[in-house]
């Protein structure tokens, strides 16, 4: 039986975990405040909940994730001949993967992308060319819900040569890149309609554990079965 035991742990050894979700949390500074209606720039603005500001230089705390093992669904790169990079787009999984979520202090706006009222629309690795001039790598999120607000997350390579052939990063840091942007669109009380960028000014990736696959549970599941039947036989 010990010989069954050993081969059975070993198969569900080989047997690969969950795909490679990447989580990090990350902190930001709020940059620019436009008004819409007004057609100015501002220093503070209504926050979306009556009574609250948002204003040039809060802080904004957030998490994001997605697989770095996601398959591209397409290429915008096949629709010209000659583009200096190559736009892969990715389906949107289940959560957690492929969400985003922060909020904004002191005022407390909170956002999560990712869930059935803001389900994260697209998200995209550019992928540059290399050796052409001011041509970069960037990933994005992209989220716009049914009420018009907006969400995104940008984050550019220094260079062309940040991942290829349309692959998603391993992992991110910030030091690998030329700029790292937030964006949030959301309309005030009033309905006046407020376009808020900020910069991310630390990014942290946090060590998860892996989720088997259902096919994993099948497999020690039958294992166990098989155990318990010939401890029986052994019995009887």
């Amino acid at each position: 039986m010990k010989y069954i035991a050993a081969a059975i742990t070993a198969l569900v050894l080989t047997v690969p975990a969950q795909a490679a979700l990447q989580v990090y949390e990350f902190t930001a500074s709020v940059a620019g405040l436009g008004d819409v209606r007004a057609l100015q720039w501002a220093q503070s603005v209504s926050g979306r909940q009556a009574g609250s500001v948002i204003s040039l230089g809060d802080r904004i705390v957030g998490r994001f994730a997605y697989d770095n093992a996601a398959k591209s669904t397409f290429n915008s790169g096949a629709w010209f001949p000659n583009p200096d990079s190559n736009t892969y787009f990715y389906s949107s999984a289940p959560s957690p993967a492929n969400f985003f979520t922060f909020t904004i202090l002191p005022s407390g706006q909170t956002v999560r992308v990712g869930d059935a009222n803001a389900p994260v629309s697209s998200m995209s690795f550019k992928d540059g060319k290399p050796n052409i001039a001011n041509v970069t790598d960037m990933l994005s999120f992209n989220s716009e819900v049914y009420d018009g607000e907006s969400n995104s997350l940008y984050f550019t390579g220094s260079t062309a040569n940040w991942v290829a052939n349309g692959g998603l990063p391993q992992h991110l840091s910030l030091a690998d890149m030329a700029s790292a942007s937030l964006r949030h669109d959301y309309y005030k009380p009033d309905g006046g309609r407020i376009l808020l960028n900020a910069t991310i000014t630390s990014l942290n990736e946090i060590t998860i554990t892996a989720v088997p696959e259902p096919g994993t549970w099948a497999m020690l599941l039958a294992g166990l079965t098989i155990l318990g039947f010939s401890a029986r036989r052994k019995r009887n």
